[in-house]
């Protein structure tokens, strides 16, 4: 009896804890680690992969904002945060990093 309910309770306490992870957290788990440069194929594709997590988080921090324009500042800032950390220090990316993460004109 004791050994089904400490089973129950650490199953319940994976779940509890598999969930508390954000989206974005895993999203970006999933993408993998970050390849040597040489290999250009798979740098791009964790960068693509990395690139679609940030957008994604993007979009579930304004669905839920609708109504909030301020809030909704705040989640194209965070994005371009985010995107700007992964740059480092290359101009190019930074500059890309604001583009695509600056609102649409209102």
């Amino acid at each position: 009896m004791v050994i089904c309910v400490m089973f129950i309770t650490i199953g319940l306490l994976e779940v509890v804890l598999t969930r508390s992870i954000p989206p974005y957290e895993l999203c970006m788990e999933r993408c993998g680690e970050d390849p040597p440069r040489r290999e250009v194929w798979r740098f791009r594709r964790v960068e693509m992969c990395r690139d679609r997590c940030n957008r994604e988080e993007r979009i579930r921090c304004l669905a839920a904002h609708p109504n909030s324009k301020r809030e909704k500042r705040k989640c194209w800032k965070a994005a371009r945060d985010r995107c700007i950390e992964r740059c480092g220090n290359y101009l190019g990316c930074i500059q890309i990093c604001r583009q695509i993460n600056t609102p649409p004109a209102q």
